[in-house]
């Protein structure tokens, strides 16, 4: 079997290569030429340099994949804030990838979209797929139009569609320079002694779940027919901010300081979690790392020096 995996230096793309390799599938990775897709190249991955922002590295061949996955973007919600015409180019990037797939015969592709921001601010309480989407910031429309133009493109084709609206995946190898990624970028600060950032009063609240939780539902989604449509990916709970601060202070035994700043244009979802009952149902997957354990994960990780490891 063969995948594609779009955006596979990035955070999920990275851990989500590792997963597909220990498991014997044959790896095509696509993105920008860099340290992390050498070591991709090391270990005997396929790598095609590509980048969502150079229309020029879209004449790459799909022949002979089997199932796509995409996991590439160009911005993070405050990027978007701040340069919304780059994150619409996503759109287009996508596009052409998803019909590139189609006419190389792709039997599945699978989009990684945003189920903590396309819904809007949605409350403690967990929504289902059919809750009304709401994105009011760039990223959160463009990961909707995605969704749209990956079924308005396949419909009616043998590629079949399935889209994971996942909750805030967190985890090794993920690094907060693009402005994402809270736990790992606190539990940086812990180990080099420097204050925890805190955006707003801390009181805001997303659905946080494990990474290897994240690239299970990226598997088990590629492997099982019964997967088709729109699915929620986290664990069903809303936790804090606060209540982050709170585990961390208990994994790290320490007590870091806080510098606090005014919240970002950029959070404006208060609350959100996500009911990922359907996808336990279609292809039996649910979250089963909690947050003391993924964060204790993460910590030893951070402590490590944060090394590329690949299978």
């Amino acid at each position: 079997m063969r995948i594609a995996v779009l955006g596979a230096t990035g955070f999920l793309g990275l851990n989500t290569v590792s997963d597909l390799m220990r498991k014997g599938f044959e790896i095509v990775a696509l993105c920008p030429k860099s340290e992390r897709s050498r070591i991709l190249g090391e270990h005997g991955i396929e790598v095609i340099e590509w980048d969502m922002l150079n229309l020029k590295a879209f004449d790459v061949s799909l022949d002979g994949v089997d199932w796509l996955v995409h996991l590439a973007s160009t911005t993070s919600p405050k990027e978007s804030m701040l340069n919304p015409g780059k994150d619409t180019a996503n759109l287009a990037a996508s596009s052409l990838m998803f019909q590139r797939g189609i006419d190389s015969r792709v039997k599945k592709m699978i989009f990684c979209s945003s189920g903590g921001t396309v819904y809007g601010d949605s409350g403690i309480g967990p929504v289902n797929e059919t809750f009304p989407t709401c994105p009011t910031i760039p990223y959160a429309k463009t990961k909707l139009a995605v969704e749209n133009e990956l079924f308005r493109l396949t419909n009616g084709t043998n590629t079949t569609a399935v889209v994971l609206r996942l909750g805030n995946p967190y985890g090794q190898h993920q690094h907060p320079n693009k402005g994402t990624g809270v736990i790992t970028a606190w539990l940086e600060a812990v180990r080099d002694r420097k204050p925890m950032i805190v955006y707003g009063d801390g009181e805001s609240a997303r659905d946080f779940f494990y990474v290897s939780d994240a690239v299970a539902a990226i598997g088990m989604a590629l492997a099982n027919e019964n997967a088709r449509g729109v699915y929620n990916i986290g664990s069903g709970t809303a936790t804090s901010l606060r209540t982050i601060m709170s585990i961390i202070e208990d994994v790290t035994k320490c007590e870091p300081a806080v510098t606090r700043l005014s919240q970002r244009p950029s959070d404006v979802v208060k609350a959100i979690a996500l009911d990922s009952s359907k996808a336990q149902r279609d292809f039996g997957w649910k979250a089963i790392v909690d947050l003391p354990k993924g964060i204790q994960l993460t910590w030893d990780w951070v402590q490590s020096g944060e090394p590329l490891t690949i299978a």
